[in-house]
Formats: structure tokens, C-alpha cells, sequence
């Protein structure tokens, strides 16, 4: 009887032990949560005007939204959460973050990543669209702590424009081009690729490091010439096989069609600073341009992305007939990339420092 007791009062002071311990960990995680809210709370919800913040981090016809500089990191990430001229540009990439990872999930059930050759150049492009919008993403959650991490972040930022465009090349030319232009071009396709990605993220870098605010329209030239030319190459295989195709009987076609619409628009948007060059102030938490060419770059990825793979699945017999890419190949351009743009990043990142004598 003694031994039933005993069990009995050990059950009741687990219990109450693992009750007790329960009710901590939520009391602690309670407490957290409120200080978390309290602290967001306490943050300006409408941040600075253009006159309180250096002239670095103004755009032109924004007026308001600006957030505080010289601020903890925490600042910037509970921003996240809150209104400014930049929650939507880092919001509309964060969503592009999680449907490209999605999408990777997706693909891979029906294109097996891991063991099928012919789904590697596919594979690669996810990466880069995931890489592009991390970079963005970041840049525009981050940028305004100083000057030194507003310069930072947008070097890096030219890290994902410059992969993306390598990316969407290397996903048309081998999925999207006709039989006799990939036969033609393919390796001498992919090369240029690589050096148009290389000199764009070094012409934007560079512009970025000469150019100072108030900007002249020469740096707009310096850094979209060359993305433009990237972008205009990426599209090749797409603009012939449009120009030789029934667009309407397609919906691949349809997609490729859209996905080049929606880039000039949404690059017309942000290169001519529209809509809010007729309404300044009126825009700078939602519909500026930049947040429309945020917007406009996420749709081209998914049109992009579903129109490609509609192609696989149209040219597969053709495509699985094709010597099997190299994965050295595919992920070693993309690697190779990466490389060169962190070197471009880094040594322009001394000259802003020494240049500028920015701690």
C-alpha cells in the first residue's frame, strides 16, 4: 500500500513539475511577444520627411516614409512590420523568396532535380530568381542603418540583377529556344551570358561608386545600358521563337509574351520615376514606381518560370534527345558568376571606403 502512495505522490509532483514548467515557458514567451509589440509600437509609424534624413537616401518626388538612421539592426527588421516608402519593394520580394522556393519544391516532383541531367539548367534559374530577390530583399529592408550599409546593400543588390539575368538566359536557351538556334549557339550562348552578367553587376557597382546624390541621368544610362543589353539577350531564343510561333494557340507563348511586357512596363515605371513624377508625395507608401517595377519583376519570374517548364513539357522528346548538360557546367557558370560579382562587390566596396571615408 505504502509502494501505491508513493508512486502516486511522484506521478502528482511530475505533474505538477511539467505544469509548472509549461506555464513558465509561456508566461516567458508571453512577455516576449508583449515587449515585441510594445517595441513596435513605439516606433514612429509615420517615419521622417526627405529634409530629415542625408540626401543619400532621398528618391526623387518622394517626400515622406523615410526611416530613422544610426539605429540598432532590430529597428530595421521590426520596420518590416511596419509603414514606410520601402515595406512594399521589401515585401513583394519577400513573397517572391517564398513562391520561387515553392516553385523549387514543386519542379522537383516533376522534374527530379537530383538525378535528371536535363532539369539542371532549370534548377539553376530557381537559384538565381531565389538569390535575386534575397539580395533586393535585403538591400531594401537594411539600407538606410548609414551610409556605409546603404552603399553595401545596393552593391549586393547588383549581385541578384546580374545572376537573374544570367538565370533567365540560361532557362530560355535551353528550354525555350528552337531546335536550330540551341544546336547553333548553345556553349557560345551561355559564355556571353556570363560576361554581360559580369559587366553589369561592374557597371552598376561603378556607377553607384562615381555618381553621388543628387544623381545625374548619366548614371541611370550607366546602370541600365547594361542591363538592358543583358535582359535583351536573355530574350532571344523567346523573341524568335514569338516571332515565329501562333502566340495565341500557347500558353507558353502567352507567359513569354507577358513576362516581356511586364519588364517594360514595370522598367518604364521605375526608369522615368512614374507615376509620382506628377504627384509628389502623394505615392511614397504605395504604387511609386519603384514599387511597381517590384511588383512587375515578380510576375515576369512567375510567368517566366511556368512558361518555360510548359515548354519542357512540350519539347521534351526533343530536349531529352540533347547530350546531357554537365553539372559542373550549370553550376559552375552560376558559381563562377557569383565569384566574379563578389569580387566587383568587394572592390568597389574599399573605394566607397576610401574614397568617401565612410566607417
Amino acid at each position: 500500500m505504502s509502494d501505491i502512495t508513493r508512486f502516486t505522490s511522484n506521478r502528482s509532483s511530475l505533474s505538477f513539475s511539467f505544469e509548472y514548467t509549461i506555464r513558465y515557458y509561456l508566461q516567458r514567451l508571453h512577455l516576449r511577444a508583449q515587449s515585441a509589440f510594445i517595441s513596435l509600437q513605439a516606433m514612429p509609424r509615420y517615419p521622417l520627411r526627405f529634409n530629415q534624413v542625408p540626401p543619400l537616401f532621398c528618391e526623387p518626388y518622394i517626400l515622406r516614409g523615410f526611416r530613422s538612421i544610426h539605429q540598432p539592426w532590430s529597428y530595421y527588421f521590426k520596420s518590416l512590420f511596419h509603414k514606410h516608402n520601402e515595406t512594399m519593394n521589401v515585401w513583394s520580394h519577400l513573397i517572391g523568396i517564398l513562391y520561387m522556393i515553392h516553385l523549387f519544391f514543386y519542379y522537383n516532383t516533376r522534374l527530379n532535380f537530383f538525378e535528371n541531367a536535363h532539369s539542371w539548367p532549370f534548377a539553376v534559374s530557381l537559384c538565381t530568381a531565389i538569390i535575386m530577390f534575397i539580395c533586393s530583399a535585403f538591400a531594401h529592408l537594411f539600407h538606410s542603418k548609414s551610409e556605409n550599409v546603404h552603399m553595401t546593400c545596393f552593391l549586393i543588390d547588383y549581385i541578384g540583377v546580374s545572376l537573374h539575368g544570367f538565370g533567365s538566359g540560361f532557362l530560355h536557351i535551353y528550354y525555350s529556344a528552337p531546335q536550330w538556334f540551341y544546336e547553333k549557339i548553345e556553349y557560345q550562348y551561355v559564355f556571353v551570358l556570363l560576361i554581360l552578367g559580369v559587366l553589369a553587376c561592374f557597371l552598376n557597382c561603378f556607377a553607384q561608386y562615381y555618381y553621388h546624390r543628387p544623381y545625374p541621368p548619366i548614371k541611370r544610362i550607366c546602370q541600365f545600358f547594361p542591363c538592358g543589353v543583358l535582359w535583351l539577350y536573355s530574350i532571344a531564343p523567346l523573341c524568335i521563337r514569338l516571332y515565329t510561333s501562333n502566340i495565341l494557340s500557347n500558353p507558353a507563348l502567352i507567359c513569354h509574351l507577358a513576362q516581356i511586357i511586364l519588364f517594360l512596363v514595370g522598367a518604364t515605371f521605375f526608369g522615368f520615376d512614374l507615376p509620382q513624377r506628377f504627384c509628389p508625395g502623394l505615392l511614397d507608401f504605395v504604387g511609386q514606381g519603384h514599387h511597381l517595377f517590384h511588383v512587375c519583376v515578380y510576375l515576369v519570374s512567375v510567368c517566366q518560370m511556368h512558361g518555360v517548364y510548359w515548354d519542357y513539357e512540350e519539347f521534351q522528346s526533343i530536349i531529352d534527345q540533347r547530350s546531357k548538360p554537365e553539372l559542373i557546367f550549370c553550376a559552375g557558370s552560376m558559381f563562377s558568376l557569383i565569384a566574379w560579382d563578389f569580387v566587383i562587390v568587394c572592390f568597389f566596396r574599399r573605394r566607397i571606403h576610401k574614397t568617401y571615408h565612410i566607417d
